[in-house]
């Protein structure tokens, strides 16, 4: 039986495999230039997410801490509206409210604005916020942590960024269910459960339970942390299951 002759490789097909290594890697390098790109890219809009929102936190505490240790609260009347319009929003209603203190009467427009004309609160009464120094400037107590809210939307697209840039980060780097709790979703975690306890440095004078009463924003906050939970529970049990199926695998 003849034996088979062993191929030599000719000049031309080694410059070939040459070409084609070279081609592979400049790819690989093109491919990683693109994911750090992307990477920076989501590092800076969750730097300026995560700016913003400290800005909007530090604002409202400070406000809301003012607010409750120097301001007093009393009972004032709505009275009325005024409409304003705005270019590209519509539509606004602000309420009208008086009040008195010290024996004199004030009136004040409150800032939060309504869609619609806010009729069926005329007459009732209100909690405000009014400065003993300075009786005329007061504030409607449900509207001074209305920068919450927008705190709290600051909060939920900067834990949307830093979770996808931080999973592109470590899945390009070896990702496992330990990293990621640790870096992502306990980060998350703990960031959202120390917003929820700063927010109460805002309310000196009450308990925990009032962050969720009084701090409208809070309950994003919380809502946000509860899904990064949910996220986690869901990310170690995903990860559990696939690593049974490959011991298994390994077994048989």
């Amino acid at each position: 039986m003849s034996k088979k002759k062993k191929h030599i490789q000719t000049e031309k097909e080694r410059l070939y495999q040459k070409k084609a290594a070279r081609a592979r890697e400049e790819a690989k390098y093109r491919a990683r230039c693109e994911e750090r790109r992307s990477a920076t890219v989501i590092f800076c809009i969750t730097l300026a997410l995560f700016l913003a929102f400290v800005g909007f936190f530090s604002w409202h505490t400070v406000r809301m801490r003012d607010y409750e240790s120097n301001f007093v609260r009393v009972t004032g009347t709505i009275t009325g509206y005024t409409a304003h319009h705005s270019s590209g929003r519509g539509m606004y209603y602000y309420l009208k409210i008086s009040y008195s203190c010290e024996g004199k009467s004030y009136e004040f427009s409150d800032r939060e604005g309504y869609r619609y004309v806010p009729s069926g609160t005329i007459g009732k009464n209100t909690e405000i916020y009014v400065n003993p120094q300075a009786p005329e400037r007061a504030e409607k107590v449900s509207s001074a942590d209305f920068v919450s809210i927008i705190c709290a939307c600051f909060y939920a697209f900067f834990a949307v960024t830093y979770a996808v840039g931080a999973n592109l980060f470590l899945s390009a780097k070896g990702s496992t269910f330990s990293k990621r709790f640790f870096i992502v979703w306990g980060a998350e975690i703990l960031l959202g459960l120390a917003v929820l306890l700063l927010f109460w440095t805002g309310l000196p004078h009450s308990g925990f339970g009032a962050v969720f009463t009084r701090i409208r924003g809070a309950a994003g906050v919380l809502a946000v942390t509860g899904v990064a939970s949910v996220a986690c529970l869901l990310d170690g049990v995903v990860t559990g299951v696939l690593r049974s199926k490959q011991k298994i695998r390994f077994r048989r």
